[in-house]
């Protein structure tokens, strides 16, 4: 059966975006490694964090802006971080993650692919039950 991977990238509007953001990345990172999707058709799920700060904003919070690549080798979803959500970056992050289960299924529905919606939601809780434990204590869920 395929299996598929989940990754995680960042754009930081600034170093403040960054310095409040990089525990959780990292987290996601080690949470995601050696981490199998199965049932998706696509290589890669990738979650890109836009994180506003002193620089550039993206004014939005939680996942949005699913896009398959031209090559067909990943679907990606932007989750974004308001300044507003500083101090909940770790919820924000867990829902996001969580409700792009249904925004995925609501968008292969005018697509040409299948995914086990079952298998990626099973998939994107261990997820986050990972990153959730790979998080440094003081900063909680």
């Amino acid at each position: 059966m395929h299996s598929s991977r989940i990754e995680f990238s960042a754009q930081f509007g600034g170093r403040d975006a960054a310095t409040a953001v990089l525990p959780y990345f990292k987290a996601l990172k080690a949470a995601s490694r050696n981490l199998c999707l199965r049932g998706f058709p696509f290589p890669k799920l990738a979650y890109i964090l836009r994180v506003d700060g002193e620089v550039t904003q993206f004014q939005f919070s939680g996942a949005r802006n699913l896009e398959i690549d031209s090559d067909r080798e990943y679907l990606s979803v932007d989750i974004g971080i308001k300044k507003e959500d500083r101090d909940q970056i770790g919820n924000v992050i867990s829902n996001a993650i969580l409700s792009s289960a249904e925004q995925i299924k609501a968008f292969k529905k005018a697509q040409i692919w299948d995914v086990d919606s079952t298998a990626l939601e099973m998939c994107l809780s261990d997820l986050i039950v990972r990153y959730q434990s790979e998080l440094p204590s003081h900063l909680g869920s």
